[in-house]
């Protein structure tokens, strides 16, 4: 007969002599009733656990059911003296009356010492019960880290459930402990805190506490990940590893973060629609030609992002071959995309840094020391040379004050004229779609990837002149504050906006959506008052135009600079050059931004004349769409459609059960993985627009919250009637995250010091759980 769920302290009492696969500590039950009638009796009780140190915890009935845990609501008191009866009655009296019943259960046990490893472990995904153990722990000794969030070096685990390889015997044992619990409680939704402690002279495994998951009102996806599904992938993946036509490396390795990044353009999870589209205008075809017009190795034909079970996948062997300069010899370049992957797969936390820590993908100020590493790993001098010639080769045809960005910027001004005659034809919506987007990749996205490769080089030469201290940090700053950029120009005009300028600031930027490819994220001219505030006053910008110059000595310098590095290019024309770069970076894409913008408006409005809703059109995979610009069936679009809607709206389900690591190097990662350190942790799947506060300013109603910790001492926050709220440091089964997902709270936990810092200086957030993004609005 199964265990029934109790008291926290009733739940271990009841599996002592029974649980096999753990221990449980000896424990003393009372309550502030007893206590206060006889507290000799209990001193009695607590002697007999012959312990130095002890552990007193709340036991209310009012935690720990499957409705609401209340976790941390009540006191809990470690490291309390046994033998000292005045701190020992305190302690006891205090985790009493933190509860609101004298009725409520203490438990009293002895603090657990010799702690090698502390953490938590859910038997699923505690948001939507996606079918993984989710273990989290640290090795510092510490009992509470994990559920504090305080931990710095928590190691985070995720193990298919069917699967029964493990990636060590400590996972195996937890994941052992946890099935064994299952069994006792006939439950499969369980959070266990677990610690391994030398005990006695024995490292043995211990159940410190055992509770149900929350499940009322949350997303069931236990049974939507079939392990065939795993199957097909993991051959899948093995198959990837052969060669490629034209590729180079021994080894393939996939990221979401590399190159084209699509978990910050499009998210970790996105809909079909968002998907497809970001493949078929940039990642299938586009930035392939965009490399090799550029001077790089021809990739053609070679589709950058792969879908793996719907989440986006860089295929990083792919994204390092298209930073070879096409005229490297090939033994060269065979040997440096081994370099590169090699490198990446013993550094997995530079998956979204690859083209700052590993690639060489242009000349700069300090291209000639840093190539010196490569002496290390079997490059020789002549090698050397011969990839610093490539790389200065192809930098002086990007940087040429003739160069090939300018004719793409000046390509990309064909956009608007092109925008205006496409929305004011008398075409059908199906035709206005396919070509908006046809002009937007052969004027949008194909000029803007040549010139985002252009601004990334302007970039990388930037900062090399602070590498070699020829400018400080002070003088790059005062050259891009000097710059004019289109994001400049949105922030410097929405900080004056009211009735008067709200419409002119419309009809230039009413195109943005937060997420540029998002149906269901609105337009700012669809939903004004979720992105911006108008002022009740006209408030008039004081602009002053920053000019930057270098003195008439440094100028001479930096052309000799210039001369010595082999840069042809004069002193004047290598500023420009950075300053045309970067401004036509942020321009073409906000350019090309407004017809993909557009069709996504006519999609929605193809969608309401079939009666299908922006929710479902979200589903629908764009090529449906544009196949039936050159074709005719029988059968409606709307029967298509719906067809379509339908298996992808399952298939998203699969994409939305499944977990698997930031970079995908081994395919045993497909089943288990230890996740990246600095993975944020995305709690419901909900999406949010709000103001930003900290968590000592006295307005809070209705704001994301930004706070350093995760600990119990936050949760005055919940009372606050908060948006959301995201944390600097946390894990996914810190307190915060748990009780986060209790209350069914947007929230993102754990971003790390540097995200943390750019979301302080945002003064209105967008959280999109689904998708796992955040927006700085």
């Amino acid at each position: 007969m199964a265990l029934r769920f109790q008291t926290k302290a009733r739940n271990l009492a009841a599996l002592q002599g029974k649980l096999k696969s753990a221990k449980i500590l000896p424990l003393v039950l009372t309550n502030l009733e007893d206590l206060e009638k006889n507290p000799a009796k209990i001193l009695q009780e607590i002697k007999k656990l012959k312990a130095t140190k002890l552990i007193i915890r709340s036991s209310s009935k009012a935690e720990d059911s499957t409705k609401n845990s209340n976790a941390g609501a009540f006191l809990s008191l470690a490291n309390i003296h046994a033998h000292n009866e005045k701190e020992l009655l305190n302690a006891l009296f205090n985790v009493g009356h933190s509860m609101p019943s004298k009725k409520d259960e203490i438990l009293i046990q002895p603090c657990l010492e010799n702690i090698e490893l502390c953490g938590v472990g859910f038997s699923v995904d505690k948001d939507n019960f996606a079918p993984y153990f989710c273990l989290q722990y640290d090795k510092s000794g510490s009992n509470s880290s994990i559920t504090d969030g305080s931990a710095e070096n928590a190691l985070t685990y995720f193990h298919y459930r069917k699967s029964l390889k493990f990636k060590d015997e400590d996972t195996k044992r937890v994941i052992g402990l946890i099935k064994e619990l299952e069994a006792l409680f006939a439950c499969h939704f369980l959070d266990v805190e677990f610690a391994f402690a030398n005990y006695k002279g024995k490292r043995e495994l211990f159940c410190l506490q055992v509770r149900p998951l929350v499940m009322e009102g949350k997303l069931n996806l236990f049974d939507s990940l079939p392990k065939e599904a795993l199957d097909r992938f993991y051959k899948r993946f093995l198959s990837l590893q052969e060669p490629r036509p034209r590729v180079l490396g021994e080894k393939a390795i996939f990221g979401v973060m590399p190159d084209w990044n699509p978990a910050e353009i499009i998210g970790l999870r996105p809909k079909r629609l968002a998907f497809s589209l970001y493949k078929y205008i940039i990642t299938d075809n586009i930035w392939a030609y965009q490399r090799d017009n550029y001077g790089y190795k021809d990739l053609r034909s070679h589709p950058l992002i792969h879908s793996f079970l719907g989440i986006p996948y860089v295929d990083v062997r792919l994204s390092f071959n298209s930073f070879v300069p096409k005229s490297l010899d090939e033994n060269i370049a065979k040997k440096l995309v081994n370099y590169y992957l090699n490198a990446l797969d013993l550094n997995h936390d530079l998956h979204d840094k690859i083209e700052f820590d590993i690639v060489f993908s242009c000349y700069d100020f300090n291209t000639p020391h840093k190539l010196k590493k490569l002496l290390k790993h079997g490059f020789n001098e002549n090698e050397l040379k011969r990839l610093e010639f490539s790389l200065l080769e192809l930098t002086n045809r990007i940087i040429n004050p003739n160069g090939l960005y300018l004719k793409d910027i000046k390509k990309a001004k064909k956009l608007n004229a092109i925008y205006e005659k496409l929305t004011r034809s008398k075409l059908s919506l199906l035709d206005k779609i396919y070509w908006l987007l046809e002009e937007c990749k052969r004027y949008g996205t194909l000029p803007f990837a040549g010139v985002a490769r252009a601004g990334f080089v302007a970039m990388q030469m930037l900062n090399s002149l602070v590498e070699i201290g020829f400018f400080t940090q002070k003088e790059r700053a005062e050259f891009l504050n000097s710059l004019q950029t289109i994001s400049k120009t949105l922030s410097l005009e929405s900080e004056g906006l009211n009735s008067k300028t709200k419409p002119v600031f419309l009809k230039k930027f009413g195109h943005l959506r937060a997420g540029t490819y998002n149906i269901l994220s609105p337009r700012y001219d669809e939903n004004f008052n979720a992105y911006f505030e108008l002022k009740k006053s006209e408030v008039k910008m004081k602009v002053k135009e920053k000019k930057f110059s270098l003195s008439v000595s440094k100028k001479a310098k930096f052309q000799k600079l210039l001369s010595e590095h082999g840069l042809s290019v004069e002193a004047d024309a290598f500023f420009d050059f950075l300053k045309e770069a970067i401004e036509g970076r942020e321009m073409v894409k906000f350019d090309f931004s407004k017809l993909l913008s557009q069709a996504i408006v006519f999609i929605g409005e193809l969608g309401k004349y079939y009666g299908i809703a922006k929710e479902d059109m979200a589903h629908l995979d764009i090529n449906v769409v544009l196949n039936l610009y050159s074709s005719l069936y029988s059968q409606s679009p709307k029967e298509q459609f719906l067809r379509e809607i339908e298996h992808n709206k399952k298939e998203y389900e699969l994409t939305k059960s499944i977990k698997l690591p930031s970079l995908l190097s081994n395919a045993e990662q497909i089943f288990s993985f230890f996740s990246a350190k600095l993975c944020p942790n995305f709690i419901t799947q909900k999406s949010i627009v709000a103001n930003t506060a900290r968590e000592n300013e006295e307005d809070l109603e209705g704001k994301i919250v930004l706070i350093y910790a995760a600990d119990p001492g936050y949760d005055y926050l919940f009372t606050k009637k908060i948006a959301g709220f995201i944390t600097c440091y946390g894990g996914a089964n810190s307190h915060m995250a748990i009780r986060a997902s209790e209350l069914g709270l947007p929230a993102v936990i754990g971003v790390g010091e540097l995200e943390f810092q750019k979301y302080l200086k945002a003064s209105r957030l967008k959280i999109e759980c689904e998708s796992e993004q955040i927006f700085c609005l």
